[in-house]
């Protein structure tokens, strides 16, 4: 998160803390730190949400066959268990499925899958 304090109000504010520097803080300076102290700490912190389901979609690019298998089982499984996630993940994996360069074995069962969510 980025600070409203500006790098030169920064120094001036540590170098008065510090006691490295016998001036003062201006009154000005005091007032724009202050707001800025205010505002970071009134400032709601947002929280980014990604679906889990997101972390199994490298598991789709692998050559290795357990991998793959698994990642398509629990994307399927978490498609057919929560119905929000349902449209999304069928069409991560019919996109997947029509891939050219996509192992056949890979795709019949990406297919199989399917079936079993729908």
């Amino acid at each position: 998160m980025s600070t409203p304090v500006s790098s030169s109000m920064f120094t001036k504010l540590k170098d008065f803390l510090i006691g490295r520097k016998s001036g003062e803080i201006s009154p000005a300076d005091a007032e724009k730190i202050q707001k800025a102290s205010y505002a970071l700490a009134h400032t709601e912190i947002k929280n980014k949400y990604s679906p889990t389901y997101l972390t199994l979609l490298p598991g789709l690019n692998s050559e290795e066959k357990q991998l793959f298998e698994a990642s398509v089982y629990y994307l399927a499984r978490i498609a057919a268990n929560k119905p929000k996630y349902h449209q999304e993940i069928i069409e991560i994996l019919q996109t997947k499925a029509s891939e050219k360069r996509i192992n056949p074995e890979f795709r019949e069962y990406i297919k199989q899958q399917i079936k079993n969510i729908l």
